[in-house]
């Protein structure tokens, strides 16, 4: 019956957290309708993004605005868990960036063929069954993490992860 934006929201304001930064491009003008029509006790400042800046790319307009750790969610995804352990989990182990994390359980619906070279048949498992972690769209960063995003150009979290990765960064995975 709401926006998952909405939902989004009030899962973070359950936790004290009030204050975001929204990043539009495509239906900005939508976006901004809806909350300016909403009465909120939000305090929201858009990050507007003249071209895609891809999944990260709009953080770095905000670099010195953010002074603290803080949350970055797709709106798309609704986790349920304690914000607070996400956070002290992410400080305690003095990781730049935090990835949370959902186990997800999938089987594979058919028998699989294990084989080798040639194509003989080595074994078949009927029906497997995968126990996978998954990024789910939600991170804590640090501010100085942010100095990492290129200005003005495509970059993805993922982008962003290997190159603290390839910097020898901690990246954490709750």
């Amino acid at each position: 019956e709401k926006p998952v934006i909405e939902v989004i929201m009030e899962k973070f304001a359950e936790y004290g957290m009030t204050e975001f930064y929204i990043s539009v491009n495509h239906k900005a003008k939508m976006i901004k309708a809806f909350f300016e029509e909403f009465v909120s006790i939000y305090d929201i400042t858009y990050i507007e993004e003249e071209t895609p800046l891809g999944t990260i790319g709009a953080l770095k307009l905000i670099q010195e605005k953010v002074k603290s750790p803080f949350f970055v969610s797709n709106c798309d995804i609704i986790i349920e868990e304690d914000y607070r352990k996400i956070f002290d989990y992410h400080k305690q182990g003095q990781h730049l960036l935090t990835i949370v994390g959902s186990m997800q359980h999938h089987t594979i619906p058919y028998g699989v063929c294990k084989i080798k070279d040639g194509g003989e048949l080595v074994g078949l498992e009927e029906k497997p069954k995968y126990d996978i972690l998954v990024n789910t769209g939600m991170y804590v960063i640090e501010q100085k993490a942010l100095h990492e995003i290129p200005a003005g150009v495509k970059f993805d979290i993922t982008d962003l992860i290997n190159n603290l990765k390839s910097k020898g960064e901690k990246i954490g995975v709750y």
